[in-house]
């Protein structure tokens, strides 16, 4: 078949492409809309070499990707909560949090994503406090027990400072309705013309003289005007 047969069979069904789009915009609404709306909070930390030199500061961002996985642990989670005094469980607050970090700003970013944009706001800001203040700890440690380096100057350490205090959010993130109605609408699209396809290949009647000479390889004597010539 030429392309424009292909299209010639979209064009001839084209209220099946319309109704599986309209169906599948308006389950894609209907369950979006249904959904609750969830709220992020977000905060950065920085990591900052302390004396600020070319090693330390490397030093620095090769620890970022650790302080990542200290930071998203049950137990650590488990502990800022209870010192900051909220009454969220740690698998509530795990279930939507998340750490990334960016050694190029040697940042660490803690994100809390909840249907309560007050809760997120509190989650994200007693796990920012509760890794500075370990962090801290520490460092103090660290100076303690190795005052002076193998080279006789003051032992470095990696101090990290929290970027900011969010409050709670006021914009939903989500759901995206109009994104998700799209989307389903184009699948929807895409079912359709299947669906034109589906019905073209079962559908046997014979509509042009073309059909005849390609389905029959008979030739065609007359043919019989479609509709009303008059009286």
């Amino acid at each position: 078949m030429r392309p424009e047969e292909y299209l010639l069979i979209i064009v001839r069904r084209w209220w099946l492409v319309v109704l599986a789009a309209l169906a599948a915009a308006a389950v894609g609404f209907g369950v979006t809309a249904s959904q609750p709306r969830t709220y992020q909070a977000s905060t950065n930390l920085m990591a900052i070499a302390q004396p600020p030199d070319y090693w330390m500061d490397l030093y620095a961002k090769n620890r970022l990707a650790s302080y990542t996985d200290l930071i998203n642990n049950w137990d650590f989670v488990a502990t800022a909560l209870q010192q900051a005094h909220l009454n969220v469980t740690p698998a509530q607050a795990m279930s939507g949090l998340s750490v990334g970090h960016d050694p190029t700003t040697n940042t660490l970013q803690i994100v809390e994503t909840d249907t309560n944009p007050q809760r997120a706001a509190q989650v994200v800001n007693a796990v920012a406090n509760a890794f500075v203040a370990r962090s801290a700890k520490d460092n103090q440690q660290i100076v303690a027990n190795y005052p002076l380096n193998s080279s006789g100057q003051k032992t470095g350490t990696v101090e990290i400072v929290k970027l900011g205090t969010p409050s709670a959010p006021t914009t939903p993130v989500g759901p995206r309705t109009k994104l998700n109605t799209g989307a389903a609408a184009l699948l929807g699209c895409v079912f359709g013309v299947l669906l034109t396809f589906g019905a073209e290949y079962l559908d046997d009647s014979l509509r042009t003289e073309q059909d005849v000479n390609r389905y029959l390889s008979l030739p065609t004597v007359t043919m019989i005007p479609h509709g009303s010539t008059g009286r």
